[in-house]
């Protein structure tokens, strides 16, 4: 069961690249996270498009999975490769480790002594 998530998160296509970006994001880069998952880094994945709010995220993707095999991927190259080219292509790129309810969960009772 999933205790970890990968946020991989941008804002908007780089003003003139708009075409390329999105091109790229459904094309190539679903590819890639497809293989990923097949890889087994990640366990399943959620694609969020956010309605209009006047704020800087605009669209995420999180990956569901352990925390070790998503810290693996984020250390592969063709991680790096697949980030790289996505914020060359967004603005407000970013990719941020966290946990789900499991792994909060998880977390607060490793630490429950320690907030007595």
């Amino acid at each position: 069961m999933a205790t970890a998530v990968l946020y991989i998160g941008w804002n908007r296509p780089v003003a003139g690249k708009e075409n390329e970006a999105w091109k790229y994001f459904m094309e190539e880069g679903q590819a890639t996270i497809a293989k990923f998952q097949k890889q087994g880094y990640f366990e399943r994945i959620e694609r969020i498009a956010l309605t209009p709010h006047s704020g800087t995220v605009n669209g995420f993707l999180l990956l569901f999975g352990e925390r070790a095999k998503l810290d693996e991927l984020r250390r592969t190259d063709e991680f790096e490769r697949f980030s790289v080219r996505l914020m060359t292509l967004f603005d407000g790129y970013g990719v941020v480790p966290g946990l789900n309810n499991e792994g909060l969960a998880k977390a607060m009772a490793r630490t429950k002594d320690l907030m007595t």
